[in-house]
């Protein structure tokens, strides 16, 4: 959760994506492209390649994506559309691509595990069957660095993201990047290396009311909240661009929370462990069955991390 990674080796990986595609064709197009425009070519990374586009790392992409847009930001509005048109056009559009592309990534081989939406968890994205035996793809193919600005991106592997509508919709990401400045965009991508939300943040239940008998929070749901402890604050633009606060804390979500941090207050160690002698089973056992850990990372339960941290678990 919180991280879109392949299990595959990653030359395994990049190997299998780079089938998908005519490379000679797009290196030719992209060549043309940048003998057309030299100026742009002199502010992109140098000996850039369409193997680099397509495989290269997020930080690599992030330097393309920079300098592209950078570029054309100093440009009239008429001509920036009309040459961001042209490199789609001409060897980077993505929705000639877009349904191999949603293919590799539901591909078991590869060694992807698309279940809840990668940045918020609050949403199963999981592709279903339907009864006449078609597939319907739950997830969106969201592109961390928007295709639209910088189409050189637009169907490069480590740009893609799984998420949920809401995620990728105009009221929460849409266009935006994550991050401000380049150095920030380069580490806040589930898919760059490093990226680290499941460590430097942890959910956690804040008690509103002063002095309220901290017992049953879901009881007294008002009175409580779910927040957040960042250890690096870099993560916060995580939580501020996808409305967390916000939506770890609307209606049943935030009961959830409460129920079971309420039951974790509820059973401390040493009742379980008690519980575990007259059962004559391990303490790790009834802990996993009254918890229902087993079950929740077999079956891919949304918001895990919100709940086994609030559990402090």
């Amino acid at each position: 959760m919180y991280r879109f990674v392949s299990s595959q080796r990653p030359i395994v990986l990049k190997k299998a994506y780079l089938k998908e595609y005519n490379v000679k064709e797009l290196q030719r197009k992209l060549n043309i492209l940048m003998m057309n425009y030299p100026e742009i070519k002199e502010v992109l990374p140098k000996n850039i390649s369409a193997i680099k586009l397509l495989v290269g790392n997020f930080k690599y992409l992030t330097r393309v994506y920079c300098a592209f847009t950078d570029y054309l930001n100093k440009k009239e509005t008429e001509e920036k559309n009309a040459i961001k048109k042209t490199f789609k056009d001409k060897g980077f559009n993505y929705d000639n691509h877009k349904s191999k592309i949603a293919k590799f990534l539901k591909n078991n081989t590869n060694g992807f595990e698309i279940h809840n939406c990668v940045y918020c968890d609050l949403e199963d994205i999981t592709t279903f069957t339907k009864t006449d035996g078609t597939e319907v793809r739950k997830f969106e193919t969201e592109h961390v660095l928007d295709k639209g600005e910088c189409p050189l991106v637009g169907m490069s592997l480590y740009n893609f993201v799984p998420s949920c509508g809401t995620c990728n919709g105009t009221a929460i990401k849409g266009t935006k990047t994550i991050g401000d400045t380049e150095v920030e965009m380069a580490r806040l991508s589930p898919s760059a290396e490093g990226y680290d939300f499941e460590n430097k943040v942890k959910f956690e239940v804040k008690i509103l009311i002063p002095d309220i008998d901290d017992l049953k929070a879901i009881s007294h749901t008002d009175d409580y909240e779910i927040d957040f402890n960042v250890r690096e604050a870099l993560y916060q633009k995580i939580i501020d661009l996808f409305e967390l606060k916000s939506r770890y804390n609307h209606g049943t979500v935030k009961v959830e929370l409460l129920k079971w941090r309420d039951k974790r207050r509820e059973n401390p160690d040493n009742k379980i462990q008690e519980n575990a002698r007259l059962l004559e089973r391990s303490f790790k056992d009834t802990f996993e069955e009254l918890f229902e850990l087993d079950l929740r990372r077999r079956e891919h339960y949304t918001m895990e991390k919100a709940r086994r941290d609030v559990m402090l678990i």
